[in-house]
């Protein structure tokens, strides 16, 4: 009996290895998501129909949405001690006004020019692999 269950459990590992790695990557990738809709979402000030659903997009790929990330608080307080969303949120204004972008029609930075480039790039992927840490199960 002990030798069957060590058999199976040995079966099982590389999937349960697998699940987990699958969990992390859909993790990561509404991560991504949630700060790519917010570095759309920035330069918006007037409300708009493309704003809302901007904003409703970038909402659902949050802790109260479909994002994977949770958010530490103090359990006596509830003071945030690290939101990863905000985290994003800065990271990716940072790096997008960070990116040249002047045009010389509109004379002021546009963030979107950062948009194609940075969200495939191994520094925003490094970025969001430093919060796999606070991937909720």
């Amino acid at each position: 009996m002990r030798y069957l269950i060590i058999c199976l459990l040995s079966l099982l590992s590389p999937y349960l290895a697998l699940a987990d790695e699958t969990h992390i990557e859909q993790a990561r990738q509404t991560l991504k998501n949630y700060g790519l809709s917010h570095c759309i979402l920035a330069p918006f000030n007037e409300q708009s129909a493309l704003r809302t659903d901007i904003a409703v997009s970038a909402d659902a790929y949050s802790f109260m949405g479909n994002g994977l990330h949770s958010i530490l608080q103090n359990e006596d307080t509830l003071q945030v001690l690290h939101d990863r969303y905000k985290a994003t949120r800065n990271y990716v204004y940072a790096a997008s006004e960070q990116t040249p972008s002047i045009s010389k029609t509109l004379e002021k930075p546009f963030r979107f020019l950062w948009v194609p480039g940075g969200l495939n790039s191994e520094a925003f992927d490094s970025f969001i692999k430093t919060q796999d840490r606070h991937v909720a199960d």
